[in-house]
């Protein structure tokens, strides 16, 4: 009689790392060290300053490569794809939760993130040993990667509030090596500080009306805005800027034989456009709507 047993399915891992790191016995000593390894040393050398450049400028550049990798089956068909212009190297990201999904949302309608880097890099960091005794080193991937406008660079995590890997500790000695060493940052996003509404609700706004290829042409809307006296309401904007229909029509018709777009309001689009490459803001503490005050940025 057979056995009712069946033998436990070996599951592959979702992720892996792609590409081995540099052993712990020696300091990038091969050219390529610096896309893969960011090590964080204490009283670096001179060499320090122009390793971090280069990291840094391949990074956020199109030829950098993801350290974690998924399989095809994930790539393709993963409800949890993300496309934003600001990742130059590919243009999408594949998020490992839907805690990364909304984090990206964020960021990427945060006007000051420039760019973003998935699993950037793996770090490599000081941390007090098991027994509070001596130290060892730690490697680390972090989410994301971030350039904001000013030219700082910082790492970020994504994380449930009651996620497993919730360590206060990782925070601190991860978020010290970097600022001390590297001069950059590092953050735990937690899932009820993602979701904060209403800013959450308006980030998911410009995210979702942000420049995409294959769009309308709302430029001259977008210079006529900027045109206009600010700050304004979006109402007013409404009614002072001529060009706030969109028309649709067949491609042999005429220019006059197009039909208004229901429910499109062109201005408020252009706005949040506008947002997203940093020309103008609004109160990010009251929800987006037609008394929301717009104004003019500045750097």
């Amino acid at each position: 009689m057979p056995s009712s047993h069946r033998p436990a399915r070996k599951l592959k891992k979702p992720a892996r790392v792609t590409k081995p790191l540099p052993s712990d016995d020696r300091k990038r000593s091969t050219l390529d060290d610096y896309k893969v390894l960011l090590q964080c040393v204490p009283h670096a050398t001179e060499w320090k300053p122009e390793h971090l450049r280069r990291t840094f400028d391949y990074l956020f550049s199109a030829n950098h490569e993801s350290r974690v990798s998924f399989p095809a089956r994930v790539r393709e068909h993963s409800r949890f794809k993300f496309t934003t212009r600001k990742v130059r190297s590919s243009g999408m990201v594949i998020a490992r939760g839907p805690w990364m999904l909304h984090g990206l949302t964020l960021l990427d309608g945060d006007p000051d993130i420039i760019a973003i880097a998935p699993f950037p890099i793996a770090i490599r960091y000081i941390s007090a040993a098991s027994d509070e005794t001596d130290t060892e080193w730690k490697d680390h991937i972090p989410d994301v990667a971030v350039l904001r406008r000013n030219g700082t660079v910082g790492f970020i995590d994504f994380m449930h509030d009651v996620d497993a890997r919730r360590c206060t500790k990782l925070n601190r000695e991860l978020g010290l090596s970097l600022e001390k060493d590297c001069g950059a940052t590092y953050e735990i996003m937690w899932a009820g500080q993602i979701l904060s509404q209403p800013r959450f609700y308006n980030r998911n706004l410009i995210h979702s009306n942000r420049p995409r290829w294959g769009e309308a042409d709302l430029s001259a809307v977008e210079r006529s805005i900027l045109d206009q006296s600010l700050p304004a309401t979006v109402a007013n904007l409404s009614d002072a800027v001529p060009l706030n229909v969109l028309t649709e029509r067949w491609e042999d018709q005429a220019p006059e034989a197009g039909h208004p777009c229901a429910g499109i309001n062109v201005v408020a689009s252009s706005i949040l456009r506008l947002a997203y490459v940093g020309k103008v803001e609004f109160d990010m503490s009251r929800p987006f709507g037609p008394s929301t005050t717009v104004s003019r940025r500045v750097w």
